[in-house]
């Protein structure tokens, strides 16, 4: 049962899930009409405007002793991001929600060889299981191949490594220096391509993106603000409202309709990470009491 507390976790954590939704509608939007490293360099030239403030106030949090982490954690997210921005303009929002929940089983693999942690076999069944879900999703037997889960899953591949690198290497670190690093190394990433690579804005085009760069930092705020009051365990059964928000802001937005498909992938994959959520909750509790 929630206490008071834990309904001002799940208050945070849903907000967090509206502001992804408002990034991926303003991205696919303006993938539509610029080049993704465009639309990167903006969005976190935004992201980091934003931030100004805060940085000029806090100016101590922007002390770092790992300048090559951030650069590293930059890189590897700029590569992310134009991933899910190609695969955005290809691919439905419920399609791209449903790809984005593979993340735990993505994780959960990876983490073995990076981390050291080990698979079992019942965790080796949900994750195939789980990579199931997403080859349905594709469409590999139907009329055409679905290409764009493609860079989709393989953004979220990445998405995945710079949780790693920050569990492994930036844990230390405070959210404003990995915000505001990581955001100007993305700058200094696509500055020069997006220069050669420029498309006439619109007042619409810049608004879009101020929107997208606001919601990206946000984002991370909110779900630091539920974090902290709450266990990430908490909130794998709200995670899947994505689902439902993906598909209001589809039809409304972009008038997409879910495919027969990517429903039964849904079907699939969200029991499948949900009970990968609860087992390894469970896992926690027994090593915490054991």
């Amino acid at each position: 049962m929630l206490n008071r507390i834990g309904f001002v976790g799940i208050f945070w954590f849903l907000l967090h899930l509206l502001f992804c939704q408002v990034g991926d509608c303003g991205m696919k939007y303006l993938g539509n009409q610029l080049n993704p490293v465009q639309i990167i360099f903006l969005r976190f030239f935004f992201a980091t405007v934003w931030l100004l403030p805060l940085a000029c106030r806090k100016r101590r949090e922007l002390r770092t002793s790992r300048p090559g982490v951030h650069l590293f954690r930059s890189c590897i997210l700029c590569a992310a991001m134009l991933l899910w921005c190609l695969g955005l303009q290809r691919a439905t929002l419920p399609m791209a929600s449903i790809i984005e929940f593979s993340n735990p089983l993505i994780l959960l693999f990876l983490a073995n060889f990076f981390l050291g942690e080990r698979i079992t076999r019942n965790r080796l069944v949900v994750t195939l299981v789980g990579f199931l879900g997403i080859v349905i999703v594709a469409e590999p037997t139907g009329h055409s191949f679905n290409t764009a889960v493609i860079p989709l899953f393989f953004s979220i591949v990445l998405f995945v490594g710079a949780d790693i690198v920050n569990k492994k290497f930036a844990c230390k670190e405070s959210m404003l220096a990995t915000l505001f690093y990581t955001a100007l190394g993305i700058i200094l990433l696509t500055s020069i391509p997006a220069i050669f690579l420029w498309h006439p804005m619109t007042f619409k085009l810049w608004t879009a993106v101020a929107i997208v760069g606001a919601s990206a930092n946000l984002l991370f705020f909110c779900i630091i603000r539920s974090f902290r009051v709450i266990d990430a365990s908490t909130t794998a059964p709200w995670r899947y409202l994505e689902f439902a928000l993906s598909m209001g802001s589809g039809y409304f937005f972009f008038s997409e309709v879910p495919s027969i498909s990517t429903l039964l992938g849904a079907a699939i994959i969200i029991p499948t990470t949900l009970f990968l959520a609860c087992g390894e909750f469970r896992a926690d509790k027994r090593c915490c009491h054991g």
